[in-house]
């Protein structure tokens, strides 16, 4: 969303009309725009990334919200009109050192949500096959399950919890050559929330989805995960009719 003066007024005028809202990752936006990363070596985004999401959770605490989720972090260096593209060419730094930033920026943000009662939540990163570089992800954390395992180990805080995108499951599945649904297995006493929209396996298109994509199965596994309808562009009677899948899918017994 664009920056306004104003942005939030509608939002807070609204939340106590039985609306609920979820404050996700880049939100609210920021007049100067930067690429939130809670992982890079640049410290003055560094700081402005956990300032964000320090006003994130403090937005999420006032709107009732049990959670703030936010973007695994990165290993490059971008401009905001780059993101969704082609990121090879970008400057980039060692995923290890990554990790260790975003481990350290979560640990502070967890222990600061931790104090507003919101729950810090990670979304998995989606990486596209043409953001391989010889072949490897050498651009983003939280890809793969165990990178989640790894996160969750090192920072260590009860307060973490995962979002699942499964339209970047999808494609970073496709890429790196994981199965899907051992993901899910692994991973899924972590999960928190789903992202949930569909794609072609090759980029994350946010598409609409009916009772045969891949991941309807697997819902009913999570009855108390934040279900978030993510594709983009749709009518309403789209929006009611993917509602209804995930409604259906939600109520089903779980297969054994």
């Amino acid at each position: 969303m664009a920056w306004a003066p104003d942005l939030l007024a509608p939002i807070r005028q609204t939340a106590s009309h039985q609306i609920s809202y979820l404050v996700h990752n880049y939100f609210p936006p920021h007049e100067n725009p930067f690429v939130l990363n809670l992982a890079t070596n640049d410290e003055l985004i560094l700081t402005r990334s956990l300032q964000h999401c320090r006003v994130a959770i403090d937005l999420s605490a006032e709107l009732g919200a049990p959670f703030f989720s936010v973007h695994a972090g990165f290993a490059f260096k971008a401009n905001p009109e780059q993101l969704g593209g082609d990121l090879t060419g970008t400057t980039l730094f060692p995923l290890e050192k990554a990790h260790e930033i975003f481990v350290e920026s979560l640990k502070t943000l967890c222990q600061y949500a931790m104090h507003k009662c919101v729950k810090l939540v990670v979304e998995n990163n989606v990486i596209a096959r043409f953001n391989l570089i010889s072949g490897k992800n050498r651009l983003g954390l939280c890809a793969t399950a165990e990178d989640i395992l790894r996160t969750y180990a090192d920072v260590g805080s009860s307060n973490l919890g995962f979002l699942v995108d499964v339209g970047h499951l999808k494609v970073t599945a496709e890429a790196l050559g994981f199965d899907m649904h051992k993901f899910l297995d692994t991973v899924g006493p972590y999960i928190v929330a789903f992202h949930l929209s569909d794609n072609d396996g090759l980029s994350d298109q946010n598409l609409p989805f009916d009772e045969r994509a891949w991941f309807i199965p697997r819902l009913a596994e999570f009855p108390h995960a934040v279900m978030v309808l993510e594709a983009y562009n749709l009518e309403p009677t789209q929006i009611h009719d993917n509602c209804r899948v995930i409604v259906q899918a939600r109520t089903r017994v779980p297969s054994v």
